[in-house]
């Protein structure tokens, strides 16, 4: 099986880090004090792109599990620490803190993103498009694969709408934005055009037993375990991903998509980018 190699330096530009964080490519400092500093990423991976294998994998909380296009490593939405890092409040026993449905606690920027110990930059959700990719000239002029078409004026799509890769995953499938073809198993086409992917988990209506803190404390999302997965609820399923064709896999590939609540991509909807689990054994 083929592989695929990534070097980056790991600083987001000419991708801006999200709001309070500045980063124009000098200056690099976060409102904590923290700087997104340059890394020594070198990964490679088996390459399973235009393949639809499966060996499950539960994600790392301590470990990227994707880079995306610019060189940001992705990791999981769960922390890795049982308390809040500003409060210090502990979660329950069994219970998983969701960095993303606690950015003050966890000061994730408006990319979904912050830099962590050794400054590195880490995505934590799909913050990262419509905040930091969509409409960055710099970003879309990097790769001839961005500039070369465009949905409207927007080159994170392609011509027929579908969205296109914006970084792999580390069991070797690709990331896509958040739009893919109504039918999965056909070409796109005036019958069947690139629709917004739907995530398929929803929060539980009750706290789950041995919560502790009730909603009205802590809203449903704060924990991972608030959320359960429901066979097509969505578009995705438990890895938030699909067996499809794309502009760029004709014959078909299993793929990620990043998942929004809302049309206009205002907030991830979870599990953002990549399940609890991978549809593959990573490989780094």
């Amino acid at each position: 099986m083929a592989t695929l190699r990534v070097t980056s330096d790991g600083d987001p530009y000419p991708v801006k880090a999200g709001v309070p964080l500045v980063n124009n490519g000098d200056v690099r400092s976060f409102i904590d004090g923290s700087f997104i500093q340059d890394q020594l990423n070198d990964f490679t991976f088996k390459y399973r792109a235009g393949s639809n294998t499966i060996d499950p994998e539960a994600v790392s909380l301590t470990s990227p599990i994707g880079v995306t296009t610019n060189g940001v490593v992705i990791y999981t939405s769960a922390s890795s620490s049982d308390t809040l890092p500003v409060s210090a409040t502990a979660a329950p026993s069994n219970f998983t803190w969701n960095t993303v449905d606690n950015p003050t606690e966890f000061r994730v920027d408006a990319c979904g993103g912050r830099p962590e110990t050794g400054g590195e930059y880490r995505y934590r959700s799909g913050a990262f498009y419509k905040n930091g990719m969509q409409s960055n000239a710099q970003y879309i002029a990097s790769t001839t694969y961005l500039s070369g078409t465009a949905f409207g004026v927007d080159n994170t799509r392609h011509a027929d709408g579908h969205s296109k890769i914006l970084g792999f995953a580390f069991d070797g499938y690709p990331i896509y934005g958040p739009y893919g073809y109504t039918s999965a198993t056909e070409v796109g086409s005036a019958s069947n055009p690139a629709v917004r992917m739907t995530s398929s988990y929803r929060t539980k209506t009750l706290e789950a037993g041995g919560r502790t803190f009730p909603y009205s404390e802590f809203p449903a999302g704060s924990f991972i375990e608030d959320y359960e997965y429901v066979t097509g609820l969505g578009s995705l399923d438990e890895y938030n991903g699909r067996f499809c064709k794309t502009p760029d896999y004709g014959t078909g590939t299993y793929a990620y998509f990043l998942t929004f609540s809302d049309s206009g991509l205002n907030n991830p909807a979870y599990p953002y980018i990549i399940g609890p689990s991978t549809r593959e054994q990573s490989s780094v």
